[in-house]
């Protein structure tokens, strides 16, 4: 069986968890939960606590050959568990504390399974076998992504309540499950226990190649935090688009970030992967400033053309400027270290700010606010981060005694 398929599905469904909740869950926690705007703020929070430890773990027992396949279905099984009970949670106090919970399940398994995929990348051109590249994968989790609003559009328009998100979840969750058996095992080398890997992944995020990526990054989740909190809000609230669409309107920008993911290459070769991060995040500032000043139905939907751009610069280009620095002995564990060091704190502190924010100056202030901590990202990578080079150009640089002398 091919392990390339087995990822492919493995991406596409996971995504697909993350399709059926994020774009109706703060209008289902507003809707069926009574949630405020302060209330829903601190749910995102309360959802990315377990950032602040659990992908460093997970990513670390991988690092030290516990089987990731292990790893991944028990997470899936517990995410599925607390979907459904939250399913049938009418209190505020119990829906909060399962966001804990299944953002204890759930937020390592993205970097666990880009972890994942290196290793597996890294074993397949040790073997000679033709080159994997990660957009390539990353592409079907965008599909997945995509998914789950299709499917929810038929009982919404019916009049289904936002709850239905969560069985559709449940549903990605179990099949999620049943693929990580497909997975191929990952054949790591002897760990000597000298060095933590994830010690090591710590000093390689913060070394002067990746501190001020890493600095430039946490504004950037800060600013990602506070649109994906409150976006379903706006368009519900301030924008007036029937519950029914609002899924499909943020899936025009998924459906063109496959599109972009698959040009991502193309786009390397032209202006190189820092190239990439500096128009995603100028396309994040002109997003939320567009939204904010012109709150209208056709600006919804045309400012969707800046997401995939987006997404490269937060969640794609960064995964693969960390693996240019890791080895085989922490390339799992540097994409932990990196969602908790860095994901993990912006988005508990921009999951709280945006809660505060929003209840004193509204939806479109939130939106402001999100876009000035997207400019500081921006100037960031722009002016102060200088490109990892990938592993064949730093070998290039290395210069031999007999060439020194």
């Amino acid at each position: 069986m091919s392990p390339v398929n087995a990822l492919r599905r493995q991406f596409f469904l996971s995504y697909a968890v993350i399709g059926s909740v994020m774009p109706l869950m703060t209008v289902f926690l507003r809707e069926q939960g009574g949630f405020d705007f302060l209330q829903i703020g601190l749910a995102m929070s309360l959802m990315n606590i377990p950032m602040l430890c659990s992908p460093a773990l997970i990513t670390l027992l991988a690092d030290r050959n516990v089987d990731a396949r292990k790893i991944l279905a028990i997470a899936y099984t517990c995410s599925s568990v607390v979907l459904s009970l939250m399913y049938f949670s009418n209190h505020i106090a119990i829906t909060l504390a399962l966001f804990i919970f299944h953002g204890l399940s759930f937020v390592a398994m993205i970097p666990l399974q880009d972890g994942y995929f290196f290793s597996i990348a890294e074993s397949m051109r040790k073997r000679g076998e033709p080159a994997v590249e990660y957009p390539q994968i990353r592409v079907w989790g965008t599909v997945g992504f995509i998914l789950p609003s299709l499917i929810l559009f038929y009982p919404l328009s019916q009049g289904a309540n936002a709850a239905s998100i969560l069985p559709c979840a449940v549903v990605f969750c179990l099949l999620s499950l049943a693929n990580a058996r497909t997975l191929p095992v990952v054949e790591r080398p002897v760990v000597s226990g000298k060095k933590l890997p994830t010690r090591v992944a710590l000093g390689a995020i913060f070394s002067p190649k990746a501190r001020w990526l890493s600095i430039g990054l946490f504004f950037g989740f800060m600013a990602a935090t506070t649109y994906y909190a409150f976006i379903g809000n706006f368009l519900d609230e301030e924008v007036g688009i029937p519950k029914r669409y609002i899924g499909l309107i943020i899936n025009i920008g998924v459906v063109l970030e496959v599109g972009f993911t698959i040009l991502m290459p193309w786009l390397q070769r032209k202006i190189q992967l820092k190239g990439i991060l500096v128009l995603g995040f100028f396309c994040m500032v002109a997003r939320m400033f567009l939204l904010a000043f012109f709150p209208y139905a056709w600006v919804a939907v045309v400012v969707q053309i800046c997401h995939g751009l987006e997404v490269l610069a937060l969640f794609v280009g960064p995964v693969m400027f960390l693996n240019r620095l890791a080895t085989d002995e922490f390339r799992n564990s540097i994409q932990g270290v990196f969602t908790m060091a860095i994901g993990g704190v912006a988005r508990v502190l921009g999951g709280v700010t945006a809660g505060i924010v929003v209840s004193e100056f509204g939806l479109d202030g939130g939106l402001i606010h999100g876009a000035c901590l997207a400019t500081v990202a921006f100037l960031i990578i722009t002016f102060l981060f200088r490109r990892i080079p990938p592993a064949e150009e730093q070998d290039e640089l290395v210069v031999s005694p007999e060439d020194a002398s």
